[in-house]
């Protein structure tokens, strides 16, 4: 049809939406569902089966899940989460600590604010003071894996410390869940944000926040700030009923259900290994290659790897060479969108895939010299 193009294969080498398997492309498939029928709620109560099962076993969290990105998810919590009257302290380090502060202002939230440079961890004895100095600090949100740089927060330490002043800890684990070691008891975290599309390899337009139960009951204190961006009012429609308030993305139901089971099948400490190996190896390579790392070793996560841009070179330049061979990076953003490019290594990527990328960086590379 006029206007209609056969997409050619790509690698997606950006953290999200990732490359997926076939069995969840195919999930897709199994047909047209109302959402109001019991057929919807047996997936709908699997796939939160399946959420619990991954990462939180024990019993004491819930979850619920909505339709639309992992913002979506993150926002609900933001504004689910803090008392009238009380304060929001945002630990910012990136682009999404930014996210939530902005978040926190769309909604008049008071915050509280800590900024710190993007290539380094935040300050704890800072984090610390200003937790036990302001009593009106009600929770405290970071994020786990900061998609803008590739850097790992000490989401333990901070836990440890919003465990000991009673204050609830809100990690957005967006591109952390599934590739990120994570316990949500032994880290303290009472609110967890995660998405359907990156680590968990399922399909985009799904995500969802898993709740410490005790949470719940201090979040049903809280007035509604929000009709559709509201975790009770999700989570009681979706327990009680088995469905969602707001009509939800059926067929990326499907898909995610299929992604949990592989996911489940592969194991949660497997696909952290199998991402671990996959950078390991790359960032072997981009030594080799000579290309510059944004952060230390030590800060690193296992799924993506910010490197600066090789001389001579635009990121536009890079970007389009790779594409025409079939693999697709992705750039930096906000101050360091003309520095950096970055390489995420999630998704159903194979070693194959990473050997072949390596060779086409380093034809390209090689050309631009």
């Amino acid at each position: 049809m006029e206007g209609i193009c056969e997409l050619k294969k790509m690698i997606l080498l950006n953290p999200g939406p990732v490359c997926t398997s076939e069995r969840v492309k195919n999930a897709l498939l199994k047909g047209d569902m109302c959402h109001r029928e019991k057929e919807f709620s047996i997936i709908l109560g699997n796939v939160r089966k399946k959420i619990l099962q991954a990462f939180a076993s024990n019993g004491n969290y819930t979850t619920t899940v909505i339709t639309g990105s992992g913002t979506a998810s993150l926002e609900a919590s933001v504004c689910s989460s803090v008392s009238e009257g009380k304060k929001l302290l945002v630990i910012n380090n990136g682009v999404y600590g930014d996210r939530i502060s902005r978040i926190a202002s769309a909604y008049k939230i008071d915050k509280v604010e800590l900024q710190y440079d993007w290539r380094r961890q935040p300050d704890i004895k800072q984090i610390e003071n200003t937790i036990s100095k302001d009593l009106d600090i009600e929770v405290v949100a970071m994020v786990h894996h900061e998609t803008s740089t590739g850097l790992l927060n000490p989401i333990h330490t901070i836990g440890e410390i919003t465990n000991k002043y009673d204050r609830t800890f809100l990690v957005d684990s967006i591109s952390g869940l599934g590739g990120e070691e994570i316990d949500l008891i032994n880290d303290n975290v009472d609110i967890c944000v995660g998405s359907a599309n990156k680590c968990i390899q399922g399909l985009p337009g799904l995500s969802f926040v898993i709740l410490k139960q005790d949470e719940v009951k201090r979040l049903r204190n809280i007035p509604a700030r929000s009709v559709y961006f509201n975790l009770i009012s999700q989570l009681d429609e979706q327990e009680e009923k088995g469905e969602c308030p707001f009509t939800p993305s059926v067929h990326t139901f499907y898909a995610f259900d299929e992604a949990l089971d592989e996911f489940l099948e592969e194991g949660v400490q497997n696909r952290i290994n199998r991402y671990r190996k996959a950078s390991t190896f790359l960032r072997k390579e981009f030594k080799r290659l000579g290309l510059k790392f944004l952060l230390p070793d030590e800060f690193l996560s296992n799924t993506i790897t910010a490197l600066y841009l090789p001389k001579n070179m635009t990121y536009t330049q890079l970007h389009d060479s790779l594409k025409e061979r079939g693999f697709v990076i992705y750039a930096g953003q906000g101050q360091l969108n003309a520095k950096i490019f970055r390489i995420a290594n999630m998704g159903e990527i194979s070693m194959e895939d990473l050997e072949t990328f390596i060779k086409n960086l380093q034809e390209v590379l090689g050309d631009s010299q």
